[in-house]
């Protein structure tokens, strides 16, 4: 979830910001320097501060549902969308899938099974691929969405990312006691 959302975020971005803001290529590449700059920062935050006060699962729900909130914000719902919209969506989903990222391999060592923590084929490498196969899936959503137009893009690659949060977050609640 958190890839595929990181993506469509990233990938989408020159294109909408040009079509909502007429944003040239040096004002998209400081908002993505920008996003970039929070994520020592974030990690820091939540690896000596956060973590100590909270359970693991108890970041990882909240902070799914931070990117929920992201993510609807980001629809272009009312007319005009504005600057303050997206960049404020845009740093809300990303600042919260990097904490989401970190709980979640720090939840997937716990639960991993010994035989996968070795080896060429190990856990590492499966995350890996896994978020390698949700990036291509986001690029694809961008590429198809884009037949639709760019008027349509936005909310046409918010959709999946939406739906897949949300049953993201149900089934964390759903096997909430039993992630430790």
């Amino acid at each position: 979830m958190l890839k595929y959302a990181m993506e469509i975020l990233l990938s989408e971005s020159s294109v909408i910001t040009t079509y909502y803001f007429s944003w040239n290529t040096s004002k998209v590449a400081i908002f993505l320097f920008c996003l970039g700059l929070t994520v020592l920062p974030v990690n820091i935050l939540v690896g000596s501060y956060i973590s100590n006060m909270f359970e693991d699962r108890q970041i990882l729900l909240a902070s799914e549902i931070v990117v929920c909130i992201g993510i609807v914000m980001s629809f272009h719902m009312f007319n005009p969308y504005s600057v303050v919209q997206y960049v404020s969506s845009g740093l809300i989903m990303f600042v919260s899938a990097e904490v989401l990222e970190g709980v979640n391999l720090s939840l997937l060592s716990r639960v991993m099974s010994s035989r996968l923590s070795r080896g060429t084929y190990n856990g590492g490498l499966l995350s890996t691929e896994a978020g390698t196969l949700a990036r291509v899936v986001a690029d694809a959503t961008i590429t198809l969405a884009g037949y639709l137009g760019e008027s349509k893009l936005l909310n046409v690659t918010l959709f999946p990312s939406l739906f897949i949060c949300v049953i993201s977050i149900i089934a964390t609640c759903f096997t909430y006691n039993t992630l430790y």
